[in-house]
């Protein structure tokens, strides 16, 4: 904290789980936070992005939860205002009533994922592995197969400075749209223009990074694979691809397999001519070195690991790893330099694949789960499967849910705990894309009766051990201070190039050093060397059908991400907004501005229609978030991926492998 101008100012780290984790500073004055900006340490811009005004509506929105309410029948509406101490017995008298019915903590289950990356937000999961063996949901609906992918390629999870753009001669950003989802990278991306790079969009939809682009390739939703063997064949063809048997193995083999493959299924995938093929192949020879961003959507595919895999192949074999301006930047795991010890990791905790919870929760039954707890996510609005998952809600004895304001999941609890903002706790953040770790310090004291993660884990194991001793191991006295103490290690403090983590006060540091990884052909695999893929036999791309003749694309929006929506919710429409193509929407029927329905195996959602001339006729488009009721993953059936397991212990999700028809309402 430091003063400037008559205001408080401190230091904050942006949680909302995208690209930038924007480095910020609040001001205050009066007790009252007036303004935020971007922090320009580090290399960050003072503009925050267009979700400025949601993230400080999250502290004032008159809707903000500020006090501990149990609803007196589940879903009623009925709220009741109660005290902690009720909240936290009530909640602790059931945990001891179920670990003594059951002879076991496994019908506690944790549901938590990425509304709160910090260190100290890990206290729920500390608090719930101190009971025992429990259960607990793994994996992730994001990225995890293309975590599997790098893994898998180079033996570790690292990225490129984002700086290192600069030094590129040709920028694809693959699946990606930085100009709403990482918008601090933009000025890199014009800088690097300026120096004469050129810059490639290859996605389904004409994004606004495409609009800013030199070229756009519109591809066939799915047809990322396709489009990488089809590069990898091209330049094959041209004996433009290279290799050295000490520092790669696998190349000999999928350049056979890739030289057997025939090229006209793979351009109907892609629904690319031939000639666009040529064209991207000519880009990749003539401008060097090259910079491929890969987005998570591209994975979001049944072979999505595969497509990263090509990727990261179609770089190393084009000599564009390892070097300064190259490599494929997708997602980097440094914060695995702390040990996570406010964890209390164990080895017997149950899982359930995040991404298909309705079937794990179908699935045990010895024990079953009877008390859930969510924090940091909204899985009846986020998950796939929703159907199965709002039948099985009334066999849960007790749902607590953790958050700032009434949500789709909150609002079918029994118990609401209102938690803190950023701006009001102190913890530490890192990234998984940017390489920085940053300090988070309160601005303003908790409001109303809010409380941290961690206080309320103190709570939960003080009243536990009280109502019967040992029932906790979780170390509710430590403050927050020394938890932090216990994650900056001296081994943590030297990767960070610090002493200790108050020297964070001071400004962000950085967890990678390197301006880009795999410098010198050295890789983190056992041997040392790129692994290559192996191609399947059965090359699978998911395809629209005759009876549900539309791709769902469900993309993030510009003003928030997925449900944080605190500013403008009462502007959004009711029911979902979707795109469809003039032609597709006319031949069906449909109206522009008028209701329809959307509709697949899975059951039906109500929407409105926008014709919208730029989309493919074979694509419907909706943007997460945009509407007040949702439910588009009502569709989702939660087709799994081809890789997850690695690196999450979970496939991932298929979210773009919707299919799905319409009808005029």
């Amino acid at each position: 904290m430091f003063l400037q101008d008559n205001y408080q100012v401190t230091r904050h780290i942006c949680p909302r789980n995208c690209y930038d984790s924007c480095p910020m500073l609040a001001f205050t004055r009066g007790g009252k936070i007036e303004y935020i900006k971007g922090d320009k340490q580090d290399g960050a811009s003072e503009r925050l992005c267009s979700k400025q005004a949601e993230i400080l509506a999250s502290v004032y929105h008159p809707q903000r939860l500020l006090y501990p309410q149990r609803q007196i029948v589940r879903g009623s509406g009925n709220w009741q205002r109660i005290s902690w101490d009720e909240a936290i017995d009530t909640i602790a008298r059931k945990i001891l009533e179920l670990k003594e019915r059951y002879h076991s903590a496994l019908p506690l289950c944790l549901n938590k994922y990425s509304g709160n990356f910090s260190l100290l937000h890990y206290a729920i999961e500390g608090m719930f592995n101190s009971l025992g063996p429990t259960t607990q949901t793994t994996g992730t609906p994001c990225f995890s197969s293309g975590l599997d992918a790098q893994k898998l390629d180079f033996g570790a999870n690292e990225t490129a400075d984002i700086r290192q753009l600069l030094e590129a001669k040709l920028i694809i950003l693959w699946g990606i749209n930085p100009a709403w989802t990482s918008v601090h990278s933009m000025p890199f991306i014009y800088a690097a223009k300026e120096r004469g790079a050129k810059v490639v969009v290859i996605d389904p939809v004409y994004t606004e990074t495409a609009r800013k682009a030199d070229y756009f390739i519109e591809l066939r939703p799915g047809g990322d694979a396709a489009l990488a063997l089809l590069l990898l064949k091209k330049l094959a063809a041209y004996n433009k691809l290279s290799y050295n048997e000490d520092n790669i193995t696998g190349a000999k083999e999928l350049l056979a397999a890739i030289a057997k493959t025939p090229a006209r299924p793979l351009l109907k995938a892609t629904g690319q001519p031939a000639a666009v093929i040529d064209f991207l192949a000519e880009l990749i020879l003539q401008n060097h070195p090259m910079h491929i961003w890969c987005g998570y959507g591209l994975q979001r595919h049944i072979q999505g690991g595969l497509t990263i895999r090509l990727i990261d192949a179609l770089s190393m074999l084009t000599g564009n790893i390892g070097i300064p301006g190259g490599g494929v930047n997708f997602a980097d795991t440094g914060m695995d330099i702390f040990p996570y010890r406010i964890m209390q990791k164990r080895s017997d905790t149950r899982f359930i694949n995040i991404n298909n919870f309705a079937q794990g929760l179908h699935n045990l039954n010895a024990p079953p789960v009877k008390l859930l707890w969510i924090a940091c996510r909204n899985p009846l609005r986020q998950d796939a499967g929703l159907t199965e998952l709002k039948e099985l809600w009334p066999q849960l004895e007790l749902v607590v849910a953790a958050d700032k304001i009434m949500t789709h999941s909150t609002q079918m609890a029994d118990i609401v705990l209102p938690v803190t903002t950023e701006f009001e706790e102190l913890d530490v953040y890192g990234a998984y894309f940017r390489h920085r770790i940053s300090i988070n310090e309160p601005a303003i004291p908790p409001r109303g009766e809010t409380k941290s993660d961690l206080e309320i884990a103190r709570l939960l194991t003080r009243r536990l051990n009280e109502l019967a001793p040992g029932t906790s191991t979780f170390p509710a006295q430590l403050t927050d201070e020394e938890f932090l103490d216990a994650e900056f290690t001296p081994e943590a403090c030297q990767a960070l190039h610090i002493k200790k983590w108050q020297d964070l006060y001071n400004g962000p540091v950085r967890f990678r050093y390197q301006p880009f990884p795999w410098a010198g052909g050295k890789f983190a695999t056992e041997d040392g060397k790129f692994h290559c893929c192996s191609l399947p036999d059965n090359f699978s791309q998911l395809l629209p059908s005759e009876e549900y003749p539309f791709h769902f694309l469900t993309p993030h929006s510009q003003e928030h991400i997925n449900g944080q929506s605190y500013t403008q919710q009462h502007k959004l429409p009711e029911y979902p907004l979707v795109y469809i193509h003039p032609a597709a929407g006319q031949a069906l029927h449909l109206q522009d501005k008028h209701p329809a329905i959307v509709w697949n195996e899975q059951g039906e959602v109500p929407v409105s229609v926008q014709f919208r001339e730029d989309l493919s006729p074979d694509i419907i488009l909706s943007i997460q978030g945009a509407s007040q009721k949702g439910g588009l993953n009502l569709l989702n059936a939660g087709v799994p991926t081809d890789l997850g397991l690695l690196t999450t212990a979970a496939s991932g999700l298929a979210f773009y492998d919707v299919f799905v028809n319409i009808r005029p309402k």
